[in-house]
């Protein structure tokens, strides 16, 4: 280009626009005319022979020299030209850089800029390494103070077995003075660890706020879910059952309900919750719970969680903790039934929690107990649990079908 590209013309005034068109044509036709010359030249030196050659040799170096002349004041100009162009270029001389749209970045739709950092969870052999990883980092710093003479050396650590060693004449010159030592610094060492120990020691605030910390789950996450089961169970009139079933949906953030029913006689448990807690729970109703009975001998006694389950469920029982020998007499009053099951009827993943709490009903008949589950949106969960239990009709005593006399349909 003569000044500059045809697309930054816009920014010109509309004078020195005209100005620069006018001036490259100029110089595309001086550009053209000299070109049309040397090859007009060329072709008469073709003609002529060597008459000529001594005329054209004289009237090219006046042409030369005039030629210089206008192409260094054709230059100046045109840096002149550039300069003024450059200065004068701005966007209010351009019509159409209003027409154009510039739009604001829109995010599409279900895109979360997420602040949090995701988590790296590292392996416990992976956790062993940094953990050493650092104390050895620890120790050689305190090394290099104590090498640069800004912390004192450590004592040696002395013990029954190397003192000997360690101390030498010392131990054999006076050797009670020096177990005596020995066993000073072994206490001092002993009192240390305790009381470190001790300032660890969470209280019991916080170790119930660590239960509940370890036991919450969050259920509206998608990656967790919420997770439901349903349990058949035959009796569940015991205070025993009722008291463990209720404490443990509350410890473990469970909401449901048992609904109960007089005819057909059984219990439906529902349990909704997060993954851990319902593998919890589920493991609670099928394996632990004694459900024939506290001294049955097809459940495993030995369980840790069993222990302090047991404990609780003696401080919610009737009397409390003053008065055992009442609460003692209520149990061994109150009966275990001997025919008394729990069964798993189904255990899947649900869309939001239906119920707010964990609550008992009882209904007198099965249609009673449907509409209770209706008014929820889950009647389906009584229709699942009377098709698994119709697989034992003579125990229960209802038929699935048409039958109108049968209450259980």
């Amino acid at each position: 280009p003569y000044v500059m590209e045809w697309w930054d013309m816009e920014l010109l005034p509309s004078k020195l626009r005209k100005e620069v068109v006018s001036k490259e044509g100029k110089a595309l036709l001086a550009k053209t005319k000299k070109r049309m010359d040397v090859m007009n030249a060329g072709t008469k030196n073709k003609e002529g022979g060597d008459t000529t050659t001594k005329e054209t040799a004289t009237s090219s170096t006046t042409t030369t020299k005039e030629e210089d002349e206008t192409e260094q004041e054709d230059k100046a100009q045109q840096d002149k030209l550039i300069t003024k162009c450059f200065t004068s270029a701005s966007l209010s001389h351009s019509k159409t850089h209003k027409l154009i749209q510039h739009p604001l970045p829109i995010k599409p739709p279900g895109f979360t800029e997420s602040t949090k950092q995701p988590t790296l969870h590292l392996t416990k052999k992976e956790m062993k390494r940094q953990r050493k990883r650092r104390r050895a980092e620890r120790q050689r710093d305190i090394q290099d103070k104590q090498a640069a003479g800004l912390l004192p050396p450590p004592e040696p650590r002395l013990t029954l077995s190397n003192f000997m060693k360690v101390l030498g004449d010392e131990a054999t010159l006076n050797p009670s003075q020096m177990e005596q030592k020995v066993m000073e610094q072994i206490n001092a060492r002993k009192l240390k660890h305790e009381r470190m120990n001790e300032e660890r020691k969470l209280s019991k605030e916080q170790r119930s706020e660590k239960r509940k910390r370890k036991l919450a789950e969050d259920t509206s996450n998608s990656f967790v879910g919420l997770h439901v089961a349903l349990f058949l169970v035959k009796d569940m009139s015991h205070t025993y059952h009722r008291t463990k079933v209720d404490l443990n949906a509350q410890q473990n953030g469970i909401t449901g309900g048992v609904l109960e029913c007089s005819c057909p006689k059984l219990a439906l448990v529902i349990a909704e919750g997060g993954p851990k807690a319902i593998k919890r729970y589920v493991r609670l109703m099928t394996v632990r719970m004694k459900w024939r009975g506290e001294n049955f001998h097809g459940e495993s006694d030995d369980d840790d969680d069993d222990i302090e389950e047991e404990e609780e469920v003696a401080q919610v029982l009737p009397g409390g903790e003053g008065t055992t020998s009442t609460s003692t007499t209520t149990t061994k009053t109150q009966k275990f039934n001997p025919n008394n099951s729990c069964e798993l009827v189904w255990a899947g993943m649900g869309t939001k929690r239906m119920f707010h709490n964990f609550s008992f009903q009882s209904c007198a008949t099965s249609e009673a107990a449907r509409k209770v589950l209706e008014a929820r949106g889950v009647a389906h969960f009584w229709d699942q649990v009377l098709v698994h239990a119709s697989g034992r009709a003579e125990e229960f005593h209802f038929k699935l079908g048409g039958d109108d006399d049968d209450d259980g349909g």
